[in-house]
């Protein structure tokens, strides 16, 4: 299984989005070329990529959304009687 190389270069950079998509890419091809010699078709794989990708965004953004929201609370448990 490829190796995914860590970045090299400050979140600032502004090629560092393609220099992570090529440092996946190779991962990515070997899923991707799994699931079409599992019997998937190419379209099927694709499809099943990237809702997983914008799954993963969409929890990702949640989680952090919940936790903003519910920063400021507090949960106060029963006192017993």
């Amino acid at each position: 299984m490829p190796k995914i190389a860590g970045p090299k270069h400050p979140k600032s950079l502004s090629d560092r989005e393609l220099l992570y998509q090529e440092a996946i890419e190779a991962e990515f091809q070997s899923v991707a070329d799994r699931a079409y010699q599992a019997g998937w078709s190419r379209e099927e794989v694709a499809t099943a990529l990237m809702e997983l990708a914008d799954n993963n965004f969409l929890a990702m953004n949640s989680n952090a959304e919940m936790f903003e929201l519910g920063a400021g609370v507090v949960l106060l448990a029963r006192k017993p009687h």
